[in-house]
């Protein structure tokens, strides 16, 4: 697997994710008509200090989900937040959240511009909580947060870099 830069291309895969209820069941269900435009839009247009990347699977390249870390406001200081969505059924297995969140935690440390990376993963969502701490990341305990309108109760992790 490889992660090349988001891009115009990833249109139609963003729609894909935000539409699904599987991959959208630990952020508030699907999104509704028009927020995976904005949401494709942001990415595309990215900010200096942000890092939004497709997930390649091997062996056909073929985009399988996307990761990045982002600039994201928590407890009223900036911080930099990493987040994942695979689709379902062929991108979920042989390790390759792990491996993505690896290959972007490595991209974001060699950078030097960040200090730490936080994760806030759905208190359900167990699976992603297996990967953040196999990439690292240390559970510092239950929190809310606002997922684009909508409340979660979270998991809040912190990789320190």
């Amino acid at each position: 697997m490889r992660l090349r830069p988001y891009a115009e291309q990833d249109r139609p895969l963003t729609a894909e994710l935000e539409g699904d209820a599987e991959v959208m069941a630990h952020l508030g269900g699907p999104a509704p008509g028009g927020r995976a435009e904005s949401v494709h839009e942001r990415r595309v247009a990215g900010r200096e200090g942000e890092w939004y990347r497709t997930i390649l699977a091997d062996p056909d390249d073929e985009p399988a989900g996307v990761v990045a870390v982002f600039r994201s406001v928590w407890e009223g200081r900036e911080i930099h937040e990493l987040g994942i969505m695979l689709l379902p059924g062929r991108a979920r297995r042989h390790g390759l959240a792990a491996g993505a969140v690896r290959l972007a935690v490595e991209e974001v440390r060699a950078s030097g511009l960040v200090r730490e990376v936080h994760a806030f993963i759905g208190a359900e969502n167990r699976a992603a909580g297996v990967v953040a701490r196999r990439t690292g990341f240390v559970n510092h305990g239950p929190c809310d947060v606002d997922y684009e309108g909508v409340p979660i109760r979270c998991e809040h992790w912190i990789l320190r870099l």
